[in-house]
């Protein structure tokens, strides 16, 4: 009987993985899935995507030409996350096979797992550490502690903001490691730790960037900041941009013609911002990017939260009328340069099925906020009283989501819903751990 339950949730995952290829092969590319893509058709990455990504679908490229292939890596890395998590966990067998459905199936989340996202990939690496501190609460292992560590680092690495998110993990396992050594308890040595394993695990994450066909972008945040500044000077009535980082023309009409408030792509339609994705900096106009950033919070200090703000409302899901469609869900393929055109699937039963999740997209279920408000509540020992077994770990996933999303509101170049996959699953996760019997027993 054991085995049976411990099979079944692998089973939905199957028949979740099957389901997802039937409807969905081979996946939807965005411009950025198509860049990605081109990078790893010619070896030729950039430090602005992480390349890890990149050169994984370099390999599977040889194997499997076009996205089919790396779509049909990530749909497995993502269910087999899922299954192994609820197999894991002590519930009954139709509660662990409804569970692996639900989540998978999850308007959300099975939206966003049909585009071919590095998003989707630091979701999936995120996933397992969970999977694997699972493994490690309930037997303690060093070897569980160290595969959540590579999971955490692979997460790192396919996103530059993932260590806010695995800052919360890293404290865990400190603890539990020293839980295991029987060592006094010490709020201190667990920060110590967690600060020397997030310098460990940030350095490994970069090992990608060593390749010689990686090309380094200098002042990766101009594109940011100088959006930021854009809506600054609009709000001020004048041009705030330093003359080192624009054309003379540049005008307050210029703005406001390719402003928009939940992207900052738009604003370089003019081709009179220099952004140092085209062109690379000079010290000199590093120095000058550097003093309007750090200008920004403090001398336009009103304007600039205020557009901060605004960002957060979309991005967060507090305007979903004022986020287009777009943003949140983008269906298609994008074609890039010499990318071989590539035939989406337009079968008469993928429509419905689209159709039904892109008119869910104004709705609660893509409200980024009220995943985040179940964390919050968790993490303040609303459901389960703090001093449950292995409510530790859930509380830390729902830290996580926290970590990783709150910090989004002021680096975020974009309301994209992508950017809280991550959240809206350790919601989730947090969730199922709570409430199932381990949630009221005992850590080994």
């Amino acid at each position: 009987m054991k085995r049976i339950q411990a099979f079944a949730p692998w089973v939905a995952a199957c028949l979740g993985v099957g389901l997802t290829l039937w409807l969905f092969y081979p996946g939807f590319m965005s411009w950025d899935s198509a860049y990605q893509w081109w990078q790893a058709r010619h070896a030729s990455y950039d430090s602005v995507h992480p390349p890890l990504m990149s050169m994984i679908w370099s390999v599977c490229e040889r194997l499997w030409s076009g996205p089919g292939g790396m779509f049909v890596l990530q749909i497995t890395l993502i269910w087999s996350a899922l299954a192994a998590f609820m197999a894991s966990l002590e519930r009954p067998l139709w509660q662990k096979t409804l569970l692996v459905l639900l989540i998978g199936l999850w308007p959300p989340l099975f939206g966003l797992s049909l585009h071919v996202w590095k998003d989707m990939w630091t979701l999936m690496a995120f996933a397992w550490a969970v999977v694997f501190l699972l493994k490690d609460a309930q037997q303690a292992s060093a070897i569980f502690r160290i595969l959540a560590l590579l999971a955490i680092t692979a997460a790192c690495a396919f996103r530059h903001n993932a260590l806010s998110g695995a800052l919360p993990f890293l404290f865990w396992i400190a603890y539990r490691e020293a839980a295991v050594r029987k060592l006094p308890p010490s709020f201190f040595r667990n920060v110590v730790v967690s600060v020397l394993l997030a310098v460990l695990v940030l350095l490994i994450s970069k090992i990608p960037n060593l390749d010689p066909r990686v090309k380094h972008i200098r002042s990766v945040w101009s594109v940011v900041t100088l959006w930021d500044a854009s809506a600054v000077s609009l709000k001020e009535g004048k041009i705030i941009i330093p003359a080192l980082l624009k054309d003379d023309s540049l005008n307050l009409q210029d703005l406001q013609k390719n402003f928009d408030d939940y992207t900052n792509t738009t604003i370089y339609n003019s081709g009179k911002l220099k952004h140092s994705f085209d062109i690379p900096y000079s010290p000199e106009q590093s120095k000058a990017l550097t003093e309007l950033m750090l200008s920004l919070p403090t001398t336009h200090t009103r304007p600039y939260f205020e557009h901060r703000m605004r960002l957060a409302q979309l991005l967060y899901g507090l305007d979903q009328k004022g986020l287009p469609d777009g943003q949140v869900l983008m269906p298609g393929i994008v074609q890039y340069k010499d990318n071989p055109s590539v035939s989406g699937n337009t079968s008469q039963y993928q429509q419905p099925v689209l159709k039904k999740i892109q008119s869910l997209v104004d709705t609660p279920l893509f409200a980024g906020w009220i995943y985040l408000s179940i964390c919050l509540l968790l993490c303040l020992g609303i459901f389960i009283p703090r001093k449950s077994a292995t409510a530790g770990l859930a509380t830390t996933i729902a830290v996580s989501s926290l970590a990783y999303a709150l910090p989004l509101a002021l680096v975020s170049g974009s309301a994209e819903f992508r950017y809280l996959a991550w959240p809206v699953l350790a919601c989730w996760l947090s969730l199922a751990l709570l409430f199932s019997p381990q949630g009221r027993g005992k850590v080994q």
